[in-house]
């Protein structure tokens, strides 16, 4: 299941639309989540002798992060009034991604929220490098949320693979979808389970075709175990770049559930490009969710 009993929000440094901080407080509400307001700052301005002496440099860089405690302290006291626990923190390195992990390993929180932009022009990425960094080695759920209000009733989709065709590992699947039914049950909503019998091809070669009513069995059987009715299972045959977002769109989805598990090298760069257009469709947050480790053998 989903825990929240602490929630890392990631905070953009001199931006008025904190999407993030937006899901993190509806969350909050929900769990009564403690928060902690971050801030992963750096500037190549103010790295030792690149425009100043090591001692302005650090002087400086002081100075900057002073700041930017006051500035999550102004975004932290009006929620605290409301009841709401808010510790807050900044980090000065580079790459910001490194930083932000680190604070993960540092504090153990139960989920990371991050804001992600979402482009209508195509010909610019949804997910900034900083973002797919962290997909792939947050080690506790990522929330990227993208700045659209959820409902009062929010619809979560699970995006399964029961047959287990791309190699995800069995127990994933399990953890996507009681992830979603924790989240749906304090937040009053509903779950639905979405499968694309569509194989996703590899190295140019088209997918086989499958077994369709095997998997829909598989589907249904996974979602009775979650205590799901079989009306809230949807399949379908298309490629899921086109079928997931049309799904969202239909059911006027706040969030998808996504597995990440790591790849072969060859592998990693194709289903990480079509991870990539997924995420661009879709006009709704992203939890990603990775398996739990595997114990090393004795």
């Amino acid at each position: 299941m989903l825990e929240l009993d602490r929630i890392l929000v990631i905070i953009e440094p001199g931006v008025d639309n904190q999407p993030a901080l937006e899901k993190a407080i509806q969350l909050a509400n929900y769990a009564d989540s403690e928060l902690e307001l971050f801030i992963a700052d750096y500037s190549i301005f103010l790295e030792d002798g690149a425009y100043f002496d090591a001692n302005q440099a650090q002087s400086m860089r002081q100075e900057r992060s002073e700041r930017r405690i006051e500035d999550l302290q102004a975004l932290a006291q009006p929620l605290r009034d409301e009841g709401l626990r808010v510790l807050v923190a900044t980090t000065w390195g580079n790459p910001p991604h490194e930083e932000i992990l680190k604070r993960v390993q540092e504090t153990n929180p139960s989920l990371v929220i991050k804001s992600t932009r979402h482009h209508p022009n195509p010909a610019r990425r949804i997910l900034s490098d900083e973002d797919w960094e962290l997909v792939r080695y947050c080690p506790v759920p990522l929330l990227l949320a993208k700045g659209k209000k959820w409902r009062s009733n929010p619809a979560f989709i699970a995006s399964v693979d029961p047959n287990h065709s791309h190699d995800k590992p069995a127990a994933l699947d399990n953890k996507l979808v009681s992830s979603a039914a924790s989240l749906s049950a304090i937040s009053g909503g509903d779950v639905h389970l979405f499968h694309s019998s569509r194989a996703v091809p590899r190295f140019g070669v088209e997918p086989l075709a499958v077994e369709v009513s095997e998997e829909e069995i598989k589907l249904v059987e996974l979602a009775r175990r979650h205590g799901i009715c079989q009306i809230r299972c949807h399949m379908s045959d298309r490629d899921i770049v086109c079928a997931l977002p049309k799904m969202v769109d239909e059911l006027e989805a706040s969030a998808v559930f996504m597995g990440v598990v790591s790849r072969s090298r060859p592998d990693r760069l194709l289903i990480g490009n079509t991870a990539e257009k997924v995420f661009y469709k879709l006009a709704c947050d992203v939890l990603v969710i990775h398996p739990d480790p595997t114990p090393a053998p004795v």
